[in-house]
């Protein structure tokens, strides 16, 4: 009866043990795909003496515009 139970044990440590391990496999994946949707952020963009990073020119000159517009509301 012992052996029995310790090898009902075992069996079901090692079906839980490699279901967590296919689940961890499953979640590296994930990251990867979050990795390469990531926006480069490498223009510099100085407003107010306050340095921030922009993805493009276009998008700082917008910005400042709308900073610019919103101080003088």
């Amino acid at each position: 009866m012992k052996k029995i139970r310790i090898l009902l044990i075992t069996i079901l440590s090692f079906a839980s043990i490699n279901s967590y391990a296919s689940m961890c496999t499953a979640h590296s994946s994930n990251d990867e795909d979050k990795t390469s949707s990531k926006m480069s952020y490498s223009t510099p963009c100085e407003i107010s003496d306050t340095v921030l990073m922009a993805s493009s020119e276009d998008v700082c000159l917008a910005l400042k515009e709308k900073i610019s517009n919103h101080d003088h509301d």
